[in-house]
């Protein structure tokens, strides 16, 4: 069954919320181009969604069918082998809009989206008013043109990652990553990521078994390279990681 995540509706009489909306749609990489008279008429078809961790947005095979912004939150999603072993295949956060490529191809969702974060707050928007101006409104074809290439950028993402090489090379590479996409550079060279992953879910992220994760990890905690906690992920040493990411010790 799929959850029952809490739903806000605003409608277009709301003035207040949907400008609210609208300052989001602006602020997010898919939208921030649309003409003003479209991003209005899209922010009037907005739903506000909140999801707990571990809660299904959608499910590997449903149909796509509305235009899914991140406002608050992390999101895995997530691919199930045979044997039901889980493989993250990309991870999203605010301002970032997710399986925009699978409703606008008007097909089914390949993989599972999963709230990673103890709340996601979700914008659904109907995606009438976009795919309706693309024949005649530049901005709207030129922000779908942009979604289908951010999603070329992920798959590259996740292409880099797992051919770094061995897995202390893939973990580098991946916490980098994260820290270039979600994370803060402070003033002592030290990078922060206010995401909370699980160990497994960092193996997932990687490819790499647990058990190997969690010693590869545990040896960089010791050494201060990095440290996990209630907060995220600190990088203490960025050079050090980076030296591991470049196949150096």
């Amino acid at each position: 069954m799929h959850p029952r995540a809490s739903v806000i509706s605003l409608s277009p009489r709301q003035g207040p919320s949907c400008d609210a909306v609208e300052r989001q749609l602006r602020a997010s990489k898919l939208f921030q181009g649309l003409s003003a008279p479209l991003l209005v008429e899209l922010a009037a078809t907005s739903v506000k969604k909140r999801f707990s961790r571990g809660e299904h947005l959608w499910r590997d095979g449903d149909q796509a069918t509305h235009f899914v912004l991140i406002a608050a939150g992390l999101v895995k999603i997530v691919q199930r082998a045979a044997d039901q072993t889980e493989s993250i295949i990309g991870l999203f956060g605010p301002r970032e809009a997710v399986g925009t490529v699978a409703l606008l191809r008007r097909g089914r969702y390949p993989a599972s989206a999963v709230a990673a974060s103890e709340h996601v707050d979700v914008l659904k928007l109907d995606p009438a008013p976009v795919l309706t101006a693309m024949d005649t409104d530049p901005s709207a074809a030129r922000a779908m043109n942009g979604a289908l290439l951010e999603q070329t950028r992920a798959l590259h993402e996740k292409i880099s990652v797992m051919s770094a090489g061995a897995v202390p090379q893939r973990l580098a590479t991946q916490l980098l990553t994260l820290a270039e996409r979600f994370g803060d550079d402070h003033d002592d060279g030290t990078l922060s990521v206010p995401l909370v992953l699980s160990r497994t879910e960092v193996a997932c992220l990687v490819g790499a078994r647990v058990e190997t994760t969690i010693r590869v990890l545990a040896g960089w905690q010791r050494a201060k390279v990095i440290e996990f906690s209630r907060a995220g992920i600190s990088i203490l040493q960025p050079e050090a990681l980076r030296a591991v990411a470049r196949g150096k010790d």
